[in-house]
Formats: structure tokens, sequence, C-alpha cells
């Protein structure tokens, strides 16, 4: 994302956001905003969010930062959470940073040198999931385009058939399908140049020609966790896997995700 990043603060002593506030300032973060507790940190997302991170204090009074934080997760779930304390609470803070509702813990007093980093990765994190969730969308509106013209009768099929491979070579992941005897039936134009193959290899086995990529066939497309990652020419991708059957036939369909850093 090209504009400055959206950053919210949240603890309950002014001279801690006074003091992140100029840290910031000279990092040269500028769309920073403040709170001093979870409650009015609530009431700001819910006016202005959304934000790409929010920072907040572990011990404040009502409603402490993983409850907070934990909040922020369920109504605003692509924002980044971090939490910041001392080190009397670290356990507590650990523990539900393992649980997956905090991406990292930050001790005070903090060294600026690892919250700087720490930052620029929460924000690089944001970009990779909201990039991903970009394409997704993509791939969905244009796979309904797809079946809206599979389904659609029109006297000239062969006009059909052409605007189909168009949209099929214009979706912004790369899709492979592989038939019940894992040879490869079809390949999008983008699933070529990420695979970085002079050709779509149709008709051969995709165990030879995937060998990367062969082992996330069983994973299922509607359970983001079961999918995988692989690099494929100095590329992140995301592969996802999609089991169909046709007219009797089995088949799979890969859908290949660019990550944060890839073309």
């Amino acid at each position: 994302m090209s504009e400055d990043p959206r950053i919210l603060l949240v603890d309950d002593e002014p001279s801690v956001l006074n003091a992140l506030q100029r840290f910031f300032r000279r990092a040269g973060y500028s769309g920073v905003m403040t709170c001093t507790s979870g409650r009015e940190g609530l009431e700001l997302l819910e006016r202005s969010g959304p934000f790409q991170l929010v920072i907040s204090d572990y011990r404040m009074p009502e409603m402490n930062g993983v409850e907070f934080l934990s909040a922020v997760r369920a109504r605003w779930p692509d924002t980044v959470r971090m939490v910041l304390s001392g080190y009397a609470d670290t356990s507590a803070i650990i523990a539900a940073t393992n649980e997956g509702n905090i991406y990292k813990f930050i001790s005070k007093p903090w060294d600026e040198e690892f919250l700087l980093q720490s930052v620029e990765q929460a924000l690089k994190l944001y970009r990779a999931n909201h990039r991903k969730n970009e394409q997704l969308q993509l791939l969905g509106d244009a796979i309904d385009s797809l079946d809206a013209l599979h389904s659609e009768s029109l006297a000239n099929q062969s006009l059909v058939l052409s605007v189909y491979h168009t949209l099929f070579d214009q979706m912004p992941v790369g899709v492979i399908g592989i038939d019940s005897d894992s040879e490869i039936v079809s390949m999008n134009e983008r699933a070529r140049q990420t695979l970085g193959l002079a050709f779509a290899p149709l008709g051969e086995p995709a165990e030879t020609v995937l060998p990367g990529i062969y082992g996330c066939l069983n994973r299922p497309l509607a359970s983001e966790s079961e999918c995988c990652c692989i690099t494929v020419a100095g590329q992140q991708v995301k592969v996802l896997s999609k089991k169909i059957r046709e007219a009797g036939s089995d088949g799979v369909m890969l859908i290949l995700v660019l990550l944060e850093g890839g073309s």
C-alpha cells in the first residue's frame, strides 16, 4: 500500500504515548493516533477505522491490553495487533501471543531498533494479507464470471469459449487443473509465469512437472490453515487446492497466490 500506514497507540500513561509518538515521528510515520483506554480505542476504531496496526499497553484499568486486542481481532481481524508491557507480565502475554491473538509482545522499556523492526514486519504482514484478500476476491469474481458464461445458452458457442479462455488467462492468480489420472489438463497464463515455464505442459504428469507443489493436492481450499507455501523461482507462493467432481470425473484445481515480494 502506498499511503502512510495508520497506527493506533493505546496506553493509560500520557508520558508513554508521548514517547511513542516522538519515536514514530522520527521514524517517518505520520498516520499515528493515540487513546488512553481500551474503551476509547474501540470507539476510535469504530469511528475512524480501519488501522493497519494497533499497539496497546497491557496493564490498563477497566480493560487490559489482551482483552482490548481480542476485541479488535473480533471486529477488525485484518488489523495487526501488538502489546507493550513490563517484564512482570511476560508469561501471561506470551501465553496470549501463542494462542494467536497477538502478533508480537514488546517489553517495556522498549529497544527502539527492535520496536522499529517489529513495526515494519507487522506492516509488511498487513500488506501481504491485504494483497492476498484482494487476489482471492478478484479470483472469486472471475470464477463467478466464468460460471455465468458457462451456464448461459448462446448461439455462438465459439465466442463463449473464446471469452471463457480470455477470462481464464486474465485471472490475478495462477490456476492449474489436474484430472483423476494426475495429468495437467489446464493452466492459465499467470500460473505458467509464476512457475517459470516456457509453455503450459498440458497432458504431462503433475508429479513430474510440479514436484514442488504436488504434495499440496489434498489440501482443501475452504480451510486456509490447510494451504501450504513453497518457493518457486525465488518467489513465495501460497498453494490452495480444491477437489472437483464433474460428470463423474474427479480432479483437482490448484490456485497459486504470490505472497508479499512476488511480482
